[in-house]
């Protein structure tokens, strides 16, 4: 599942394959995170998009709340 994020200064993208995110940053940088509940991160994500929200700002938020988990670069 792929979001291309228009309205953002800070992302470009996420992409959602089973319980792994990617997040693609402007400059092209992507990092991955793990979720844990990815039906409830997709449709919250959704309505901040249809809202015309901050993505960043609800990224962050799911980052300090963990929803989303970095993964360690291999």
């Amino acid at each position: 599942m792929n979001f291309a994020i228009s309205n953002s200064t800070a992302i470009e993208a996420i992409a959602i394959n089973d319980n792994t995110a990617t997040l693609t940053f402007k400059g092209n940088r992507s990092y991955d995170y793990t979720l844990n509940d990815v039906a409830n991160f997709v449709s919250a994500l959704s309505k901040v998009i249809e809202s015309g929200e901050s993505v960043g700002r609800f990224v962050n938020n799911s980052i300090k709340s963990e929803v989303l988990m970095p993964i360690a670069a291999a």
